[in-house]
């Protein structure tokens, strides 16, 4: 019995050696049969990307510098936020101060005769 078992473990061991080494010779075939086409796509699209990465920089930055602008007015005005109540208070002070302090309107001028 002991030595059957020492049979079939011999036997897993060397098909999996086996399949480990068809599975490298298989891995090295595809390798170099598709190493042509690697080599093309690479080259094409490398290049592609360096002419598409110089002509979208300009916009990337300035969408960027936008996004900054905004960040910095949003910050602005986050900090702005708890004076809110303050500047409603002396707003609605202020519109008073206007209604209760209007000037008197002028008469209206005299209606013009026929020969003035």
């Amino acid at each position: 019995m002991g030595t059957l078992l020492l049979l079939c473990v011999l036997g897993l061991v060397a098909l999996v050696v086996l399949g480990a080494i068809l599975s490298a010779v298989l891995h090295a075939l595809v390798w170099l049969v598709t190493l042509p086409f690697r080599i093309f796509f690479k080259l094409l699209f490398g290049l592609g990307g360096i002419v598409a990465g110089l002509v979208l920089a300009p916009v990337i930055a300035l969408i960027a510098l936008i996004a900054l602008v905004v960040a910095v007015v949003g910050a602005v005005l986050a900090m702005l936020a708890p004076l809110l109540p303050v500047l409603l208070l002396g707003g609605f002070a202020w519109a008073i101060f206007r209604l209760a302090s209007r000037k008197p309107a002028p008469p209206p001028p005299p209606p013009a005769g026929f020969w003035s």
